[in-house]
């Protein structure tokens, strides 16, 4: 399977932390929406019992809306930050101004609970992300250099991704225990993937078609290179987002007992 370039931060970023530790709002939790399903931190079950919370949550995803005055960042599109790829002189590209379409479809499975050590380990796929934004890159794919600036579009299909997240226990000062990400892990596999990059080799019609055609000709490699700083950057940006969540409830409002 191909290695990927885009978007796990599906807003499986806000969104699986939202369903996952139901963290809605800076206000107290002991009114949570009707739509939002709490699961006991004693269910035998809670793997099973999340995952139900997140299919009956996921229609509502795509505006953001959960319920009256109560709403998320919306996943649709979702707006991803500028991610920059070095690995040396033969690899150089940023990609910004992302917007992805498609990521309200993912679905989770394969969760693995364990409250004790506070870890989440968890199966994302997403069946078909659009995206468009801008692109500035310089790399050498097998023997052809590459290099431009302009815009890009792109559908990957079958997106995989595998997601662990490690909780840790701290105190505030009002005495109570709340949650932060203590590491977080991304790995990223899609089956299939297109791009279509727009004025490269500075716009030369012919050696623009020739560098996309020779991109997705050898799409595997092209993924190769890009996913590691990938990954590392959705896993810095995803603990960031996922804290700022965290430290609005505390442990005892995030997981009933």
């Amino acid at each position: 399977m191909m290695r990927s370039m885009v978007t796990m931060r599906s807003n499986a970023s806000i969104a699986v932390l939202v369903l996952l530790l139901a963290a809605f709002s800076s206000e107290c939790f002991a009114s949570l929406p009707s739509s939002i399903k709490v699961c006991s931190r004693n269910d035998p079950d809670i793997g099973a019992c999340i995952t139900q919370a997140v299919n009956e949550l996921r229609p509502r995803l795509a505006s953001g809306k959960i319920s009256e005055g109560f709403n998320i960042p919306p996943m649709e599109p979702l707006a991803l930050s500028t991610v920059n790829m070095d690995r040396g002189s033969e690899f150089k590209a940023q990609f910004s101004e992302l917007l992805v379409s498609g990521p309200s479809m993912f679905k989770i499975d394969d969760l693995k609970v364990n409250l004790d050590k506070m870890i989440f380990d968890f199966n994302i796929f997403l069946p078909k992300l659009s995206f468009k934004g801008k692109y500035d890159l310089k790399i050498k794919l097998l023997v052809l250099n590459i290099a431009g600036v302009g815009d890009l579009t792109g559908v990957i299909e079958n997106n995989h991704a595998r997601v662990k997240l490690m909780l840790e226990k701290y105190r505030k000062e009002d005495g109570k225990e709340y949650l932060r990400v203590r590491k977080l892990l991304v790995r990223i596999q899609v089956e299939k993937g297109r791009f279509d990059m727009k004025d490269l080799f500075r716009g030369d019609p012919v050696l623009s078609q020739v560098g996309n055609q020779f991109i997705n000709e050898n799409s595997r490699l092209f993924m190769d290179e890009l996913t590691p700083g990938l990954e590392r950057s959705l896993s810095e940006t995803f603990k960031g987002t996922s804290n700022e969540i965290l430290q609005q409830a505390t442990l005892d409002e995030l997981f009933p007992v």
